[in-house]
């Protein structure tokens, strides 16, 4: 076999032909450098030492020539040349830096191959390097090893990784394996909350840049466990997961994060199976984990059980479809009717049903009620439904542990404002800003409420979303029927006339212009005259809530057909002991008949302010007799 035309870099031409005089011999073509026209990359970037600094062609070994590659002080730092094709190798020659630190590069090892696991580090080995004398060229005889990438690693250890120039020669097998697409890239993204211009996307973006002022990582509040989703819109079997960390600050954040996929949204992803749990990734560094065809739409990164911040400057997937579109279940929660206990500044129930999930009460998307004693939140359906879950999104800028204790309850009745439904789950906590999922398991209901129970608190919603099917049953709700009725009251204070109490208004400000007055008066009562007689199953009162809710305190309900004593001497229904300031509260009265309905409070001096009262009932078959006594 002829000689190859090489040369060590002491020689000069002059030199070589001397030699090959010499020899006599003629010698063989000098193989290509097939590195220069590749692409490459590495663990990270120190200063301006970019990776393409070792295939510029120029073997210059000082780091002020700037022909000379350099990353940070990394765990296993890593250069990564990929051919474009695969190639037969049959030397890798590196040149090291000879201005400083020559001894840095022993111990590196080149690995060629195919695969792009742990970025390429688990390759085959080529050669393990002891050592290359500063500013030397050194070539290492690789005998026709196979493979597309050519990677250069200091493994298990924490160092910078300088290579001067990287020349490679071999042939072209033909062959051009195929390369997982990376799949994330068209995918929708999500995650726990918002720090700053983080948001989810930069993780998909296609750019390993991985400083903060780079506009490339993603990153969270300090919630506890944090996550990050990936929805791929289809469900595919995955090969890997590769992330790329944050190299400028913070990279050990990452550290205990898990990697999980799967097709259920319940708790936001989060107890999908697991693929891989992350123990650390070094500074800058895109590490790839292995997922064996694990099945799912979602793939999700999470830190749990932990109050931490989650940061990726990239994420990518490979994978293959199955070719199933799993059946994500709807929000049925937007086309609803909302209520809550009580209304404070501009924060409505329907904020929490607007389809969106900001969290600060700035972002003008949260709920909110006033301090009331159990306060509450209501989802009218219009149908009743199989109640499958219900996600709660928390308030991240300010007090979120006011949920802590609140009910999700499912059901039909709208007693006690339907807070006496069957209960869905009991919310320990959710943490800021975060969205977490209630699994209902077919809970059959038209309205869904959320209460805090015996508990003087106030109630914010920054987004409630349902999921279930409806069963086909719309259940019959009773009308109100005091919305027809005529009114009077014991005296009139200001414009506070009896008819504001069936005006179908809840606002429960003396300034709404909806709330009936009496003067203070002896034994003050409003009178409902329903016209007819019904048997009258329930009659809720809407209190006041900008001043003297307690004025309520006492108060009873009477029903019947007399006018006696102005409709007082009727059949007692209840005895209010007390409503929270603009709260509405339902009493139930069991099909009392009568015509008449009288709030009255007994036997003391008192104003009388009724913001709205509604009565339920069922018409009976005859109209009574009426008998007045003058």
């Amino acid at each position: 076999m002829l000689p190859e035309c090489s040369r060590d870099s002491r020689m000069t031409p002059a030199v070589v032909l001397i030699l090959l005089a010499v020899s006599g011999m003629p010698c063989r073509a000098h193989a290509t450098n097939i590195a220069k026209g590749g692409k490459v990359d590495q663990s990270s970037l120190y200063g301006k030492g970019v990776p393409e600094r070792a295939i510029d062609g120029n073997r210059a070994s000082k780091w002020g020539d700037d022909s000379c590659t350099h990353t940070h002080n990394d765990f296993s730092p890593w250069w990564r040349l990929d051919l474009q094709k695969q190639y037969k190798i049959t030397s890798v020659t590196i040149t090291n830096r000879r201005d400083c630190c020559h001894d840095r590069i022993n111990g590196a090892e080149i690995h060629i191959g195919d695969s792009l696991n742990d970025n390429g580090n688990s390759n085959p080995i080529c050669a393990k390097i002891s050592s290359i004398a500063a500013g030397a060229s050194k070539t290492f005889q690789c005998n026709g090893m196979e493979g597309r990438y050519v990677t250069i690693v200091i493994p298990n250890k924490k160092q910078y990784l300088t290579l001067c120039e990287v020349e490679v020669t071999g042939e072209t097998t033909g062959n051009t394996p195929v390369i997982a697409t990376n799949i994330a890239k068209g995918g929708k993204v999500d995650q726990s909350s918002l720090y700053g211009k983080g948001v989810p996307e930069r993780a998909i973006d296609g750019n390993r840049a991985s400083k903060w002022g780079d506009d490339s990582c993603t990153h969270t509040h300090n919630d506890f466990s944090p996550w990050w989703r990936l929805d791929l819109q289809k469900q595919y079997k995955i090969t890997s997961v590769t992330i790329t960390n944050r190299r400028d600050c913070c990279h050990d954040r990452i550290n205990g994060a898990e990697i999980r996929i799967g097709d259920s949204l319940n708790d936001n992803g989060n107890s999908n199976p697991i693929c891989a749990k992350i123990s650390s990734i070094a500074a800058g560094a895109s590490k790839t984990f292995q997922c064996n065809g694990m099945e799912g739409r979602y793939v999700t990164i999470v830190i749990p059980n932990k109050k931490q911040y989650l940061t990726l400057c990239e994420v990518e997937v490979t994978g293959e479809t199955t070719g199933n579109t799993p059946v994500i279940a709807t929000n049925i929660a937007k086309g609803g009717k909302v209520d809550q206990s009580s209304l404070y500044g501009k924060g409505v129930p329907e904020r929490a049903i607007d389809g969106n999930r900001a969290s600060k009460w700035g972002d003008d998307s949260c709920t909110h009620t006033h301090n009331d004693f159990s306060p509450w939140w209501r989802l009218d359906l219009q149908k009743q439904y199989k109640i499958t879950s219900v996600t709660i999104t928390n308030r991240r800028d300010c007090c979120h542990d006011r949920i802590n204790g609140a009910e999700i309850h499912i059901g039909d009745s709208l007693n006690d404002n339907g807070n006496s439904n069957p209960i869905c789950a009991k919310i320990s906590s959710i943490a800021a800003g975060a969205s977490k999922t209630f699994q209902c398991n077919g809970m059959e209901g038209r309205y869904v409420t959320i209460v805090i129970p015996n508990k003087k608190q106030y109630l914010t919603l920054c987004e409630v979303e349902v999921t279930g099917e409806t069963t086909g049953n719309t259940p019959v709700i009773a009308t109100n029927i005091a919305k027809g009725g005529k009114v009077d009251q014991s005296s009139l204070y200001g414009k506070g006339v009896p008819g504001r109490a069936i005006d179908g208004n809840r606002a429960s400000k003396w300034g709404d212009d909806s709330c009936t007055h009496t003067h203070n008066d002896f034994s003050p009562w409003w009178r409902l005259d329903l016209q007819k007689q019904y048997k009258i199953t329930s009659v809720t009162i809407t209190n006041r809530r900008d001043c003297c809710h307690d004025r309520i305190n006492g108060a009873e309900i009477h029903i019947g057909d007399s006018l006696n004593d102005n409709g007082n001497s009727n059949p007692r229904c209840t005895v209010i002991s007390t409503i929270a300031a603009g709260a509405s509260k339902t009493f139930q009265c069991n099909g009392m008949e009568g015509r008449y309905v009288n709030i009255v409070i007994p036997n003391k001096k008192q104003y009388l302010t009724l913001c709205e009262v509604e009565v339920t009932g069922i018409e009976t078959e005859e109209e009574s007799e009426e008998y007045v006594c003058n």
